[in-house]
């Protein structure tokens, strides 16, 4: 066995250029050493590509270790179909990309790779039509739930959420609830009160689908409150949430919260790009 790292606690995925500099680094060392270990390491720089929407670069990479993959490499076989999918995923292809991902769940599960699989289930989700996307998150939990494997079972905050958002667009809002409270649940048992905070904030939403403002505005007013306990800093979503219940509920605050979302969120460039059409409405009822 080899002394190389894992790599996967190299990534930083807000900076794939940085990463890509990392996994390049262990190359030499990775052929002398391992090649499963190499071949995986390759799947990753295709990776640090696609996030920088270098699709043709991304795609070259896979193609040219794809002849290697062989019986004695099937971890390797497993990452490379995930990142095929992640790429094909990335540049808008949806239907090349869930074949790929629905492959890797099979795969994954033939080979005992419960992480691994876990991620192709929440992937093929990411692609799948919303009435398709319940069911794999599903998959996904009641695998990461059964897991003895504490990074497979650390998929379920995430899956948690994207479970209880799903959920939401379908307007089962009792069980997006559900969810979300075991999200809540699972940040606050392990200390990270800074992601049990947009749970929490979550819930809210929740509740305001729900039609109970009042005790939305109460839920939310509590978070505004341990923001500081949270390390959290002002949230421009927060005070949204907060204006539009006091909307609903004409609180003569409602401008003012709405000032402060608006502040707040217009200084976030992918909102720019993205919501400007939310954003006049917030400086609209902001009455500025």
């Amino acid at each position: 066995m080899h002394n190389l790292p894992d790599f996967m606690t190299l990534w930083d995925y807000q900076d794939p250029a940085a990463s890509a500099e990392h996994f390049h680094a262990l190359l030499p060392e990775a052929r002398a050493a391992d090649l499963q270990y190499e071949l995986e390491l390759l799947t990753q720089i295709a990776r640090t590509h696609s996030l920088r929407r270098q699709f043709a670069e991304a795609h070259q990479l896979l193609d040219e270790l794809e002849p290697r993959l062989t019986t004695a490499t099937p971890r390797a076989r497993l990452r490379a179909l995930l990142e095929r999918g992640r790429c094909f995923n990335s540049a808008g292809d949806k239907a090349s990309a869930k074949p790929l991902f629905e492959q890797a769940w099979q795969l994954g599960l033939k080979q005992g790779e419960e992480f691994l699989a876990i991620d192709a289930a929440h992937m093929v989700a990411i692609t799948a039509p919303l009435e398709e996307q319940s069911r794999w998150h599903q998959l996904a939990m009641t695998l990461a739930e059964r897991s003895q494997d504490e990074r497979a079972r650390g998929w379920l905050p995430s899956l948690y959420n994207n479970q209880g958002w799903t959920l939401f667009e379908l307007g089962r809002l009792a069980e997006a609830r559900a969810s979300q409270q075991k999200c809540v649940a699972w940040h606050e048992q392990h200390n990270n009160q800074a992601k049990a905070f947009i749970a929490r904030w979550s819930l809210a939403r929740l509740t305001r689908a729900q039609g109970l403002h009042e005790q939305a505005m109460g839920e939310l007013k509590q978070l505004q409150a341990d923001m500081p306990s949270a390390s959290t800093p002002e949230d421009g979503y927060l005070f949204e949430e907060l204006g539009e219940n006091a909307l609903a509920l004409d609180d003569p605050a409602t401008a003012e919260y709405f000032a402060r979302a608006w502040f707040l969120l217009s200084q976030d460039g992918w909102l720019q790009a993205n919501e400007a059409e939310r954003l006049a409405r917030l400086k609209r009822l902001a009455k500025l």
